[in-house]
């Protein structure tokens, strides 16, 4: 095919980032905004080796899972990509994306139910971070076009809330009236870079801060009077400072310009201070439906002791307490633990203890301490949960893991790696992102049954280490097989076939806590591949 190209044509799935899939003569075109079962004269816009780009010219059968966008700026702006989609069309394709990622990243046969989605799908975000820019010397913002780093200036953006909407809006203003620049991305100069917002549903408290590239912003103090004046539930505005050269937005320099830094909001019955950079769920309806799923599924009783890995402030973790006997909250964000230890003094919580540690080093102290957790829960960030922490929790066994996820991919590619200990039992997509691709899920997934289940214990310090085995590390070795070969392989893989190699390994390392269990067998591939490991770092012949 050319570029220029027209032909008709039907389309039959999605990608993963809502493009439609059309084949014509063995070639895929990908067409953006349409829907699965739609036929439309297509043309071809841009040619690549084994792929073609396309648009639609006229549309020949619509589906009736269409509808008119609300946004003037849907088709530019990179901030949505369903918005051509009813609530039924989304629903279906984010059930159908979860399932479809599960089988083809997890190769996992598992109950996916239909997507609970909002009932209200706009208006919802209740954090927003725009970048700054200047355009005929006029400050603009707005969400990136997409593929792009070119701002839609919007004033009015409908995933937003009003508050957001309207403060943002404000500032614009007042920084072009004082003329207070915004960064300049090329010559590294100017001030503001990013204009932020926070937003309390339920206490109507508001937070303002500004990302900056330096601490001097003239007129600046004019600004924070106008804009408190103008909205007075504006509890706390902040200056952050980010002097760093990519696309990260938050420095590590906070300074609170006005209140305390804090506002307020309320979840399930609770109260909750929120920082800057604490992690708070953007959709306060959602949340409030995901976490009630996530304790449906875990079936609590009065004699669970819990962990909740990456605890960000405390939410899941005192919304479940009252269910259970004991919950331990742990995160890597210093003040994010800080908030959370806040959070459950102010709702009266006393069987929660929150440690700010990194997850996976903190199961192995729990597994050193014999800490008789039977319940984990997990919400990692998107890149998913790290092998350390995996294997940590294969070591610590609970019989029950609640794996909540915004990035579907990832969690696939987690469960496989646990999938010899692991059984996942039904997964729950929830609409947190309405008109966007994005989808958050919960996942139950039940140990597997004894005799099929391993305790593996690990702790190379007491090891009377070999000269072979104190030439590399699990972490190098299984480094060096994913560079090399793309393989994922278990410390457990490598343990079998360093014993069968002869490597003194610990009398009691792979050997079982339980009776008549079958121990995972290493695969002749991984085999392969941990025994070229071996010879790389000269700890066998």
């Amino acid at each position: 095919m050319k570029k220029k190209d027209h032909f008709i044509g039907q389309c039959i799935d999605y990608t993963h980032d809502g493009l439609g899939i059309v084949k014509y003569n063995s070639v895929t075109v990908f067409v953006k905004n349409m829907i699965a079962g739609e036929t439309a004269l297509i043309e071809i816009i841009k040619v690549l080796k084994n792929y073609c780009v396309g648009r639609v010219i006229e549309f020949k059968d619509q589906s009736l899972y269409r509808q008119i966008p609300i946004c003037d700026y849907y088709k530019q702006c990179g901030g949505c990509s369903l918005m051509h989609l009813t609530q039924e069309g989304q629903q279906d394709f984010k059930t159908r994306r979860v399932r479809e990622t599960l089988e083809r990243i997890g190769h996992l046969d598992v109950k996916v139910n239909d997507c609970l989605m909002d009932s209200n799908p706009y208006y919802y975000r209740n954090k927003v971070q725009v970048p700054v820019d200047i355009k005929d010397n006029y400050i603009i913002s707005g969400f990136y076009k997409a593929h792009t780093n070119d701002i839609i200036d919007n004033n009015y953006c409908f995933i937003q809330n009003k508050f957001s909407n309207d403060v943002t809006a404000y500032v614009k203003e007042i920084m072009n009236k004082y003329h207070i620049m915004p960064y300049d991305k090329k010559n590294h100069t100017g001030m503001i870079r990013h204009i932020l917002t926070r937003y309390g549903v339920h206490t109507d408290e508001g937070m303002l801060a500004l990302i900056s590239y330096t601490k001097d912003i003239p007129y600046l103090n004019n600004l924070i009077d106008e804009v408190i004046k103008k909205f007075p539930n504006i509890r706390t505005v902040i200056l952050n400072i980010n002097k760093r050269h990519d696309n990260v937005i938050l420095g590590d320099e906070v300074i609170v310009l006005y209140g305390d830094g804090v506002i307020h909001d309320k979840l399930l019955g609770n109260d909750y201070q929120i920082s800057l950079k604490s992690f708070y769920q953007i959709n306060p309806r959602q949340v409030e439906v995901l976490y009630s799923k996530a304790i449906e599924l875990a079936d609590f009783n009065k004699d669970d002791i819990v962990l909740d890995a990456y605890c960000g402030i405390g939410t899941i973790g005192i919304t479940l307490a009252s269910k259970v006997k004991k919950v331990y909250g742990v995160e890597a964000v210093e003040q994010a633990i800080i908030d959370a230890g806040d959070n459950a003094r102010r709702n009266h919580i006393d069987n929660i203890e929150f440690k700010c540690d990194d997850a996976g080093h903190f199961m192995e102290g729990c597994i050193n301490s014999h800490k008789n957790i039977n319940v984990v829960i997990v919400d990692p960030p998107r890149k998913g949960c790290s092998e350390q922490f995996l294997d940590h929790l294969i070591q610590l066994s609970p019989d029950r893991v609640i794996y909540i996820s915004c990035n579907v991919a990832t969690q696939a590619r987690d469960l496989y790696y646990l999938r010899d200990y692991y059984k996942p039992v039904v997964c729950q997509p929830v609409d947190m992102f309405p008109n966007t691709v994005h989808v958050e899920t919960v996942t139950l997934l039940s140990k597997l049954d004894v005799d099929k289940h391993i305790d593996v214990e690990i702790k190379l310090d007491e090891l009377d280490l070999t000269s072979a085995e104190s030439k590399a590390s699990y972490a190098q070795i299984k480094e060096y097989i994913l560079e090399k070969f793309d393989l994922k392989v278990s410390t457990l893989y490598i343990a079998q076939i360093k014993k069968k190699c002869g490597i003194v390994l610990r009398e009691n390392y792979n050997k079982s806590k339980k009776e008549k269990q079958v121990i995972p067998q290493c695969t002749p591939e991984k085999e392969e591949a941990i025994m070229d490991a071996l010879r790389y770092f000269k700890m066998v012949e």
